[in-house]
């Protein structure tokens, strides 16, 4: 695709849409909206609060309500509510994420070297590790997605995008619930939330709310320890205490959560007599593997955010402090027969066992300051940012009975100061302008086996931001804008020797352009479309050696796409979303000596993904019935970078619906995913008799009742 054909494509983007006006999602009217109509969302995510039809980024918010109804119960739930995103599994231990955004993200997600293009924050504190992104959440407020490049407001690691996960604040008045459900696999779960007040004039409260939850084997079957496997047992919990004051604010956040589970089990494949892939052991729910997987992760943490307003603005403290405790053994070959390697016997063979143990910590510092100048002539968000991190890994990789041990310690300390302006040059018109300039040192130490692989690196990159919006009327805005993301270099640790583990991959850059447009038409219809063009220098790909061994190249890739969402209430208590992309990318150039991906396509980059829903309520006896459903369709892509058929995931369609009764204070639900029970893969990659893919979930099904008070 020329530079003509994108430029021209942008622009018709926001032309075409003006007629058709495409979409973000929200729970509650206002009171004095229509019962069928929409009403305001406010979001932060320009780190300022607006109304979310207001801000000129792509960006969906997730409601409360929305989570509930919708399903959302791990951050992979996310994907089918807002275009252009895919997570899932990382492939080391079950309780990692893989997120991708715009075909941005990581592949080696279970190092504690990696970092994604895709910036993982909870209550606005940045998460580095995803190891345990995939638990279950604590009672959440809303979700927020922001797609493309956040290289100013954000920052590290935002090159692809953002999510930041919301908590619900302690409530002003006693409140409270408790629900417990049932559901596939024999899972229980008992979850509870509860906001007290504390002084008299309710400027004071807190609040705790926490889950246990437990499943037991059967996602798959292990025909070889003849056992089924899948077994889980999770607990987490949250503390909060806050002080709402006239002019000062602040809020102290506490969090623990432990999971146990016997681990994520490869599949491994064969190519049959047509040519075909399948599972060597006949279906993806049965694996063979003699090696007992496990996963084991401990997080604790906490943050502490105080603001005060002073004339024409608010100043905004966020300290934060986590911890994190991760283990997890797999045998990604998924278990050979002897035969498939010229051996006798019968029982299948281990033959890529991985086991980690791992720990790290981050402390991070940011204050900001938000308001107006000049009777709201500009607007201003500026700051200054923090952060360490350190940890250690023991690796120890067995791969055809070879047994070597890799032994990590990384650190990072980055800082950033960034500024925004916001130019009203008309009540119609403004001009953004923004940048940050960030500064990192990394510092590796290790050893691969006995070998000592020790490096020390300095980043430094200025991001800008330039963007012009115009208020066609006060429902409909149009924006345009260039933006700079930054990801620094790093380290592989998938490395197959000392010298490649330390010589650290050159940091990338992404140049990003979009326009779009966001309506509301006759509070009955919102919608939001947009067309972007991101242009990547040096981007960080794993490519696959083909002997258990990975390395990391740089390459200059183009992806452009479009991305569209819709809601519409055409009558009380119905609703109708969807949201749709189609996408392009190619890798064009490096000047790695391997070159092997050139002209591929990027990974987790479906041609065209699309979901439609269906919420719909009505008034049954002395209560509210509740109906909802909806529709994922997803192309088909290719997981890794190689283009591998062993990692070409197929198109997908999955289905997912729930039924529910409301009734004073109680709510009662059945909800099901993936209801045609669709047998699917989230990744895979081969060498020699070696080729795995990690199968996704099948059909679930979770039964709730939850008192609220």
């Amino acid at each position: 695709m020329n530079k003509s054909v994108m430029r021209t494509l942008l622009v018709a983007t926001a032309i075409s849409a003006l007629p058709t006006m495409t979409m973000a999602q929200e729970a509650a009217p206002e009171a004095d909206a229509p019962q069928s109509g929409f009403g305001d969302i406010v979001v932060s995510a320009q780190r300022i609060e607006q109304r979310l039809q207001d801000v000129p980024i792509s960006v969906t918010a997730i409601t409360a309500a929305e989570i509930e109804t919708r399903q959302v119960l791990a951050p992979t739930d996310i994907g089918r509510l807002a275009p252009n995103v895919n997570l899932t599994a990382v492939t080391g231990g079950s309780a990692g994420l893989t997120a991708y955004i715009r075909g941005g993200g990581v592949t080696d997600g279970g190092y504690i070297m990696s970092e994604p293009e895709v910036a993982l924050y909870v209550n606005d504190v940045y998460n580095a590790r995803m190891q345990a992104a995939l638990l279950d959440f604590a009672e959440i407020e809303r979700i927020e997605v922001l797609r493309g490049p956040q290289g100013v407001l954000y920052g590290r690691n935002a090159a692809a995008g953002a999510i930041n996960i919301i908590t619900k604040q302690p409530a002003d008045t006693l409140t409270g619930n408790v629900q417990v459900g049932y559901g596939t696999w024999n899972e229980r779960r008992v979850k509870g939330y509860l906001s007290v007040p504390i002084s008299k004039d309710g400027k004071w409260a807190f609040s705790l709310n926490g889950i246990v939850r437990a499943r037991d084997g059967g996602r798959q079957y292990n025909a070889t320890l003849d056992r089924k496997v899948g077994k889980e047992d999770f607990q987490g919990g949250q503390f909060d205490l806050a002080y709402k004051g006239d002019a000062v604010k602040a809020r102290l956040n506490l969090f623990y959560v432990h999971l146990k589970s016997d681990g994520q089990w490869a599949s491994n494949t064969v190519t049959n007599d047509e040519g075909k892939i399948v599972p060597l052991s006949g279906s993806y729910r049965t694996v063979l593997s003699p090696f007992p997987s496990y996963t084991t992760v401990t997080q604790k943490g906490g943050s502490l955010r105080l603001s005060a307003d002073y004339p024409g603005g608010t100043i905004t403290s966020i300290t934060a402090y986590s911890r994190l405790k991760d283990s997890w053994g797999e045998d990604f070959s998924g278990g050979v027969y002897p035969s498939m390697i010229g051996s006798t016997g019968d029982t299948p063979l281990a033959l890529f066992v991985r086991e980690s143990k791992s720990k790290s910590w981050q402390v991070s510092q940011e204050t900001q300051v938000a308001g107006a100048l000049a009777d709201d002539l500009v607007n201003y968000v500026a700051g200054l940012y923090f952060f360490h991190e350190q940890g250690d890994q023991d690796m120890t990789s067995t791969i055809f009975f070879a047994p070597s041990l890799t032994r990590f310690h990384a650190a990072t300390d980055a800082w950033a100061g960034y500024g925004q302006l916001t130019f009203n040059v008309t009540d119609q018109l403004s001009l953004v302008a923004g940048g940050r300039y960030t500064l990192e040192d990394k510092s590796l130490d290790a050893t691969l086996a006995g070998t000592p692989a020790v490096s020390r690196d300095h980043y430094k990159k200025f991001t800008p931001k330039f963007g012009i919006n115009f208020k066609a009327s006060p429902d409909v805005l149009l924006y345009g804008s260039y933006t700079v993301g930054f990801k620094s270099g790093g380290y592989n640790g998938l490395a197959s020797t000392a010298a490649q583990l330390a010589s650290a991959y050159r940091p990338e850059t992404t140049k990003a352009w979009e326009a779009g447009v966001k309506a509301d038409i006759g509070r009955t219809l919102r919608g939001s479309l947009a067309g972007f063009l991101n242009k990547i220098t040096d981007r960080q790909e794993t490519v696959n050696l083909n002997d258990g061994g990975f390395l990391v190249e740089n390459y200059n890739v183009r992806i452009a796409g479009i991305e569209a969402e819709l809601a519409w209430r055409p009558v009380t208590g119905l609703q109708i979303w969807g949201n749709g992309s189609v996408n392009w990318g190619k890798y064009l150039s490096t000047d790695s000596v391997v070159a092997s991906v050139i002209d591929n396509d990027p990974p987790s980059l479906p041609k065209y993904q699309g979901t439609i829903g269906v919420d719909y309520s009505m008034p049954v006896g002395a209560g509210t019935a509740k109906i909802g459903a909806d529709a994922a369709f997803r192309d088909q892509y290719f997981s890794t970078p190689d283009n591998l058929e062993v990692g070409h995931v197929k198109a997908t369609q999955l289905f997912n619906a729930s039924v529910g009764y409301d009734v004073g204070p109680w709510t009662f639900q059945v909800a099901g995913k993936n209801l045609a029970n669709q047998t699917y893969w989230t990744t895979g990659f081969g060498f020699s008799v070696i080729n795995p893919r990690v199968m996704a979930n099948p059909r679930t099904v979770l039964g709730t009742v939850k008192y609220s008070f």
